[in-house]
C-alpha cells in the first residue's frame, strides 16, 4: 500500500516523534528571488580557489623543493604528527648571490589539526631563490608540504560541476588557472571507505576536467594538483583541497503539483515525490524543500509572487507519497496576479546535512486542484505571519539536557562555540544577565544538527538570544529560519550575533579533511562549512533571517612584513583573514554588520589574541542582546 498523498502523512508517519520541533512555513518576498538571495547559485560561483601547493613530501621531485620566491607572502612548512623528530631548514639566496640558512621554528596548526604541529620557514623578501634542506628520521611517518611562492597572482580555482551529488552520478572536476598557464594536473580522490584513485585533469575548451563516479555514500576528499607556468615562464605548482558530499537520492519529484485551498484560508502546494526506503542504519531523515511561485498580471506580465519552503521529516517508508508547502494568499494580492495563472519555478530539495541537491526542476508542471481565491485588497505592510507562520509539521529533535542549565524559566542568553572546539572561547566575564553557555567540545555537527541542539536547550526558557563564535552564528541562523523555539520569543534589540562566522564557508574545511584522513586526527569532515556546502545552505536564509542577524569579523594586524594569525592556514587561505575565516567570506549579505578589527585572531594560540576575547565587544555583545 502506497504511502497517503500529503505531507501531513511525513508528520504522522513519525507519529509526532519524541523531542518533536514544530517547522516553520518559510516564505521570502519576491525581492529575495529577484535579487538572487533565495536562488540557488551555478556551482562555479563558489569554487575553491589557492595560491598555493599542499602536497605529500614523497609525491615532490628534488627541483620542486627550490622556489623562486613572487612579490607577495612566501613560506615553506612541513606538516607531520612527528615534526619535531625531523629537520627543516631554507637555503635563501638573495640578489647578490650569497646563501643565509635560515633554520624552521614549530608553530601549532589548532585550526587545521588539533594537537598537532608544523615546522615553518619564512621566506626572505629579498630572496632570488629558496632551497628547502630537509633531515628525514629514518621510521618518519608521512609528512606533507606546504609551499607558498608569493606568486599570489598564479591561482588555482576548482569545483564540482553539479550539486547533486547523488550515489551512481557521474561527477566532474572543473579547474582553471588565472595568471599563468596550467601545464598539467591530477586530482587524488579518497572515497569514504579510504579507496584512493588517482585521475588525470584533461583540456575540454578554456577549463581542465576530470570525471569519476560517485560509488560510495559520504564525505571524499578531492585533492587536486596542478603544474603550472606564471606570467613570468616560471614553474610552479598550485594545489586544492576539498570536500565532496555524496549522499542517496533520498527524495525525488515525480509528478505535477498542484495548488489546492485549505480549511485555514492559505493555499496549500501538494508536490508528490518518490522516496527511497530508509535503510537500517541510517538516521533521521530531513530535506529542506523550497520553490518560487510566479504569476501573470493583467497586463501580461510574469512577476514573482514569493518564495516557499519548509523542512520535512522524511518517513522510513519508501515509495510514492506527497510533500506539501504553504502559500499565504496575501502574497497573490501584494503581487497583483491573477490566482489562475499562479505556477511554481525553481523546486528544490535538499538534504539537510549539508545541503547536497537531491532534486532540481526548473520549472515543473502545475495544476489546480479547486478553485485558489488571492483577490483581496493588498496589505499595506508585510506582517511577521505571512514571512514565517505555524507549519502543524513537525521534525524529530534532540533529547532536552536534563542538568547543567543555570535559568530554568528565564530569558537567556546562550552564548556557543564553533566546530570542534577543545576549550570555551569566550570570556564570560564580560556578559551579565542570565547567561548559559554551549558546550560540546569536540563535536562535528552539521549546521541542522547543531541548530536543533540550540533549540533542545531552550525548551528550558521563556526565550532565548544567542552569542555563537564561528558555527555557533551559523547554526543560529539555521534555527531561526527553520524551527519554532524559544529564538522566536526574546526581546531586545539583537535576536543573533555572531563573531567569526564563515557564513560563505572556509577552504579549511576542505585542508583539515585532507591532512586528517593522512594523520588521523582531527574532529573529522563538516561538509556545511565548505565553500559549496555554505553557498547552497544561504539560498534557504531569506532576508528576513538576515536582518536579525548581527556580525563582526577581524583579522591580523598588517604591519610593513609578513603579517598573519596563523603562519600555516593564511597560506591556505586569502589576505584578509583571522586564521580560519577569510574577511570576505565572514560577510553575510542583507544582516547587519558590527564591522571589522584588526589584531584579533579566530582562536587562541595564534600570532594576535583570539576575537572572543575583546572585552569591549563582548561587553556590547551583552547588553545589546535580545534575551
Amino acid at each position: 500500500m502506497s504511502i497517503l498523498s500529503a505531507c501531513l502523512l511525513l508528520a504522522l508517519a513519525s507519529t509526532q516523534p519524541p523531542n518533536a520541533v514544530e517547522t516553520k512555513d518559510i516564505t521570502a518576498p519576491p525581492e529575495d528571488i529577484l535579487s538572487g538571495r533565495v536562488v540557488l547559485p551555478a556551482p562555479a560561483a563558489s569554487p575553491t580557489v589557492s595560491w598555493s601547493a599542499l602536497i605529500p613530501l614523497d609525491d615532490l621531485r628534488e627541483d620542486e623543493l627550490v622556489l623562486r620566491p613572487g612579490p607577495g607572502k612566501a613560506m615553506v612548512g612541513l606538516l607531520a604528527v612527528d615534526a619535531d623528530r625531523w629537520g627543516l631548514g631554507l637555503v635563501s639566496t638573495d640578489g647578490s648571490g650569497r646563501d643565509r640558512v635560515l633554520p624552521s621554528e614549530f608553530t601549532g596548526v589548532e585550526a587545521l589539526l588539533p594537537e598537532a604541529v608544523a615546522r615553518t620557514v619564512i621566506v626572505p623578501e629579498d630572496a632570488v631563490e629558496a632551497r628547502v634542506v630537509l633531515k628525514r628520521p629514518e621510521d618518519a611517518t608521512p609528512a606533507w608540504m606546504l609551499l607558498g611562492d608569493g606568486q599570489d597572482a598564479l591561482q588555482l580555482r576548482t569545483w564540482l560541476g553539479t550539486r547533486s551529488t547523488l550515489l551512481g552520478s557521474t561527477v566532474a572536476l572543473h579547474a582553471a588557472l588565472d595568471g599563468g598557464t596550467l601545464l598539467e594536473g591530477t586530482v587524488r580522490l579518497r572515497d569514504p571507505d579510504g579507496l584512493v584513485r588517482l585521475l588525470p585533469l584533461e583540456a575540454e575548451g578554456p577549463l581542465d576536467v576530470a570525471r569519476f563516479l560517485a560509488d560510495r555514500t559520504g564525505d571524499w576528499t578531492v585533492h587536486t594538483v596542478v603544474r603550472a607556468r606564471d606570467a613570468e615562464g616560471v614553474e610552479r605548482l598550485r594545489s586544492t583541497q576539498q570536500i565532496m558530499r555524496v549522499v542517496r537520492p533520498e527524495l525525488t519529484f515525480s509528478g505535477e503539483a498542484s495548488l489546492r485551498p485549505s480549511d485555514d484560508g492559505s493555499i496549500r502546494i501538494d508536490l508528490p515525490v518518490t522516496l527511497l526506503a530508509q535503510g537500517e542504519t541510517s538516521g533521521s531523515r530531513r530535506v529542506a524543500i523550497g520553490c518560487e511561485v510566479w504569476g501573470r498580471t493583467d497586463e501580461g506580465l510574469e512577476v514573482p509572487v514569493c518564495w516557499v519552503a519548509r523542512m520535512h521529516q522524511l518517513p522510513a517508508a519508501g515509495g510514492r507519497a506527497t510533500c506539501d508547502l504553504r502559500l499565504d494568499p496575501r502574497w497573490i494580492a501584494r503581487a497583483g496576479v491573477d490566482p489562475g495563472t499562479l505556477n511554481l519555478r525553481e523546486l528544490r530539495a535538499h538534504d539537510a546535512g549539508g545541503f547536497v541537491l537531491l532534486d532540481h526542476e526548473p520549472r515543473p508542471e502545475t495544476g489546480f486542484d479547486g478553485p485558489i481565491d488571492g483577490a483581496g485588497t493588498p496589505v499595506a505592510a508585510v506582517t511577521e505571519d505571512m514571512l514565517r507562520a505555524r507549519s502543524g509539521r513537525a521534525v524529530q529533535g534532540l533529547p532536552a539536557p536534563t542538568t547543567g542549565l543555570q535559568s530554568p524559566g528565564g530569558h537567556v542568553l546562550l552564548v556557543s562555540h564553533g566546530y570542534c572546539t577543545d576549550l570555551f572561547p569566550w570570556q564570560t566575564s564580560d556578559f551579565s544577565g542570565d547567561l548559559e553557555l554551549y558546550e560540546q567540545y569536540g563535536a562535528n555537527n552539521s549546521h541542522d544538527t547543531f541548530a536543533l541542539d540550540f533549540e533542545s536547550r531552550g525548551r528550558a526558557w521563556k526565550s532565548m538570544g544567542i552569542v555563537g563564535h564561528s558555527q555557533g552564528g551559523n547554526a543560529a541562523a539555521h534555527l531561526f529560519t527553520f524551527y519554532w523555539s524559544a529564538l522566536d520569543w526574546p526581546t531586545g534589540d539583537r535576536r543573533i550575533q555572531g563573531v567569526g562566522v564563515p557564513w560563505l564557508g572556509t577552504a579549511l574545511a576542505g585542508n583539515a579533511a585532507v591532512l586528517g584522513e593522512v594523520f588521523g586526527v582531527g574532529c573529522g569532515t563538516n561538509y556545511d562549512l565548505t565553500y559549496e556546502g555554505s553557498a547552497a545552505w544561504l539560498s534557504f536564509i531569506p532576508t528576513w533571517v538576515r536582518q536579525d542577524v548581527w556580525y563582526w569579523t577581524t583579522s591580523f594586524t598588517d604591519g610593513w612584513f609578513y603579517d598573519y594569525c596563523q603562519i600555516v592556514t593564511d597560506v591556505l587561505l586569502s589576505d584578509p583573514d583571522d586564521g580560519t575565516v577569510e574577511r570576505y567570506a565572514g560577510q553575510l549579505e542583507g544582516a547587519n554588520n558590527g564591522g571589522h578589527k584588526t589584531g584579533w585572531c579566530h582562536i587562541r594560540l595564534m600570532r594576535d589574541p583570539p576575537q572572543c576575547r575583546d572585552a569591549a565587544r563582548n561587553v556590547e555583545l551583552s547588553e545589546e542582546a535580545a534575551r
